[in-house]
């Protein structure tokens, strides 16, 4: 991971020091043991429970009734 986030400090000019590159490696370890459950689940073959209408064009606005 170290040596990817070299290449990415070098293809950007981001200009990272050492400390900041093992910082930044501790923190993607970190965060990939957190999520390793959820890229676990296999998804395959479930619908999402909702369907979005791409004829939509937006959110409507509910017009308040007077009582």
């Amino acid at each position: 991971m170290k040596e990817l986030i070299r290449q990415l400090d070098s293809e950007y000019g981001f200009k990272l020091s050492e400390e900041e590159v093992e910082l930044i490696a501790k923190q993607w370890e970190s965060a990939n043991r957190m999520f390793q459950r959820l890229n676990d689940v296999d998804l395959a073959g479930v619908s999402p429970v909702m369907k979005v209408d791409k004829r939509a064009k937006g959110i409507k606005k509910v017009k308040k009734v007077k009582r």
